[in-house]
Order: C-alpha cells, then sequence, then structure tokens
C-alpha cells in the first residue's frame, strides 16, 4: 500500500511538473542533475527519463563552455539506481534532438511530447534550433531501456519549421498544445576561426496547434500562429493554461521594459 502512494505521489508531481523541476530522489540518485539545465523530463510508473540539455562545467578555467549531455538517463528511484544510453544511438535528426538544449516538453499520460531545442547537427554540419516534434511513448520506450534495447521504435518525429524554438514553454489544455516564447538561433561554421552566429528573440510569439492519431500516424493540425500573444489571450480567454498565462506576462512586461 505504501509502495502504491509513493507511485500515485510521483504521477502526480510530474502531471503537474514544470521544466527543471525534478523530485528530490532523482538529485540523490542521479546528482548530475543538479548542474543540468535546459533538458526535457518525464516519469513513467517510479522511472524518471531525461533527455538533452546542458551539464553545467565545473572546472570553468579549464573548459570555459558547459557541454552537452548526450545520453538518455533513466533513474529507476523504486530499485535506486540510474543507467544512461547515449543518444547517438537514435539515428539522424532524432538523436541530434534528444542531445538539444533548451527543450520544450510537455507529458500527457504515457506520452512526452519534446519541442524544439538547440544544439549541432551532424546532418547540416552546424548548430540549429531543431524544427521538430517529438513524441515518445514512454509505456513502451522505458521498458525497451530497462532492457538495454534501443527504444527507437517509440519515437515518432514530426517536422513543423515553425516550432524551431528554444527555451520556449510549452502546455496543453485538454484539446489544444500552445508553444509560447523562446528563441531561435543558429551557427555556421561552429568549430572554424570565422563561426558566425545568429539568433532572433521570439518572446511575444506564440503558437496553437493540435495532434491526431497516434503512432507512426501522428500528425499536426489546426497550426495556427500568433504575433501578437495578447490576441491569443483574447481568443482563447480562460481556456488558456496558467503557465502559458504567466508566459503572456513576462512578454508584456518585456515589451514594457524594452
Amino acid at each position: 500500500m505504501r509502495y502504491f502512494f509513493f507511485i500515485t505521489a510521483l504521477l502526480f508531481i510530474f502531471s503537474n511538473m514544470q521544466a527543471q523541476q525534478l523530485p528530490q530522489q532523482a538529485y540523490d540518485l542521479y546528482p548530475t542533475l543538479r548542474d543540468m539545465y535546459g533538458f526535457a523530463a518525464a516519469v513513467y510508473e517510479d522511472k524518471v527519463v531525461v533527455f538533452g540539455g546542458m551539464i553545467k562545467s565545473d572546472v570553468p578555467e579549464i573548459t570555459v563552455k558547459d557541454f552537452p549531455n548526450l545520453e538518455i538517463l533513466l533513474i529507476d528511484i523504486g530499485k535506486k539506481r540510474a543507467s544512461a544510453l547515449s543518444s547517438a544511438n537514435l539515428p539522424g535528426p532524432l538523436g541530434e534532438q534528444m542531445a538539444a538544449t533548451g527543450l520544450a516538453y510537455y507529458q500527457q499520460g504515457h506520452m512526452l511530447y519534446v519541442v524544439g531545442g538547440y544544439g549541432y547537427s551532424d546532418t547540416e554540419q552546424r548548430f540549429i534550433t531543431f524544427p521538430y516534434l517529438t513524441a515518445i511513448d514512454l509505456e513502451a520506450s522505458v521498458p525497451a531501456l530497462l532492457a538495454g534495447q534501443n527504444p527507437v521504435a517509440h519515437f515518432y518525429q514530426l517536422c513543423e519549421e515553425r516550432l524551431a524554438l528554444f527555451n520556449s514553454v510549452l502546455q496543453f489544455n485538454g484539446q489544444e498544445f500552445f508553444l509560447i516564447n523562446g528563441k531561435y538561433a543558429w551557427q555556421l561554421r561552429p568549430f572554424e576561426d570565422d563561426a558566425r552566429y545568429y539568433e532572433e528573440d521570439r518572446t511575444g510569439e506564440a503558437h496553437s496547434f493540435r495532434l491526431q492519431g497516434s503512432g507512426r500516424h501522428l500528425r499536426i493540425e489546426d497550426f495556427k500562429s500568433w504575433y501578437d500573444v495578447n490576441e491569443l489571450r483574447a481568443y482563447y480567454g480562460p481556456l488558456l493554461p496558467m503557465e502559458i498565462e504567466r508566459e503572456i506576462n513576462r512578454a508584456n512586461h518585456k515589451r514594457t521594459n524594452q
């Protein structure tokens, strides 16, 4: 019975989880999490799964920049252990996005939805903002990870150029998804002396869309872009998730103080 309440409490925590807020047990079992940011995280039963993000450099005088997390972390709170699988085991753009930082994500039941992110694309030989929504079936992928198997068959990636954002916020109101604020960037010739970096602040921009179908039949429908977040608020009113309301207020505050 105590185990049942423990699992129930974890599910409640994660169903209301905002970015980077994990239960203390996850940090105790994988202390490096304390130095990580920009990742996507989810729970299946008593397992915590972490994708991508950056790890803060603890030797700044040697390593000036933080470095990417290139592993899928699986933290088994029930059995008090942690393991990792290289995200490079996922092919092409899928593995690249799962190693990105600034990922927006939302968990709905046993499905985790990950959007955007910024990172290196070996496919394009440069840093990009990934234009993808990836749906991850936790019910199938977590057992695969536990068995040491590649979970790629349970990841479903869709391309939509308007989703190319990082450090944005993804929320769901029961019918539609909302993606708001964030940045867009790229870097050409990142390992050369003449590297070029470009960045756009997309604060005050939002997108709404629905997902239909499942698995390999998943598709994006009713996609709308909102370049004035106050119009988004006026259109949806009380149907907007609280986190989206907070992001609208943040965008308005930033615009007022510019």
